[in-house]
């Protein structure tokens, strides 16, 4: 995993694990207020440093497959809220993620800009920044790691679930918070949530 910090100033502290091929730039409008902001992103590898969380009251908030990286990388971290969007912990899983039929056909028949498209749907126009160059590798390491067996390693305060996601099914999503006993949030926007608002603070208030 990869790990950037935007702002590191404070104590109260945005831990944001981006979905597959995503890369910081991505939430570049979001404002952050009184938050820092560190970002984990592209699962090629899954290493994770865990001292940069030492001191810090952290707000967790993970996207798409960075709801299944956060809960590996995660397990035992003391978190002060932690909100998935469009993901389970699970990963690829046929009932409570994505199916790995579909996973597999991603790979075999990839294509980026189709990737795209779903991801965003009308809101592709807004797109203005990069993705990782190595987007094959990433989602192959994805499938190599995720099709494993996993358990939920994490308090998931609420659930942030697109009535339009068609990487992760809703259906999915809803049964993973029904599981565990998260709040369920139900918006009308793509895969990608974040050109729906303005800053962190509207997602980590629940």
């Amino acid at each position: 995993m990869k790990i950037e910090f935007v702002k590191n100033s404070g104590k109260k502290l945005i831990l944001l694990f981006l979905g597959y091929s995503f890369l910081p730039s991505c939430i570049k409008h979001l404002e952050l207020t009184e938050y820092d902001l560190c970002v984990v992103y592209d699962y090629s590898s899954l290493e994770f440093d865990r001292q940069i969380l030492e001191g810090k009251e952290i707000y967790l908030v993970a996207w798409s497959m960075g709801v299944w990286a956060a809960n590996l990388a995660l397990a035992g971290v003391k978190l002060k809220q932690a909100i998935a969007i469009n993901g389970t912990p699970f990963g690829i899983d046929d009932e409570r993620g994505i199916p790995k039929i579909a996973f597999k056909k991603s790979i075999d028949e990839f294509d980026f800009d189709e990737f795209k498209k779903i991801c965003f749907l009308k809101e592709l126009a807004k797109v203005d920044f990069d993705f990782n160059q190595n987007a094959k590798f990433e989602l192959e390491s994805l499938y190599l790691n995720s099709s494993k067996p996993v358990q939920n390693n994490v308090k998931w305060d609420k659930f942030i679930i697109s009535k339009k996601d068609f990487v992760f099914p809703p259906k999915a999503v809803q049964k993973v918070a029904g599981e565990l006993g998260s709040k369920c949030e139900i918006i009308n926007a793509p895969h990608f949530v974040f050109f729906g608002y303005k800053s962190f603070g509207e997602i980590v208030e629940i």
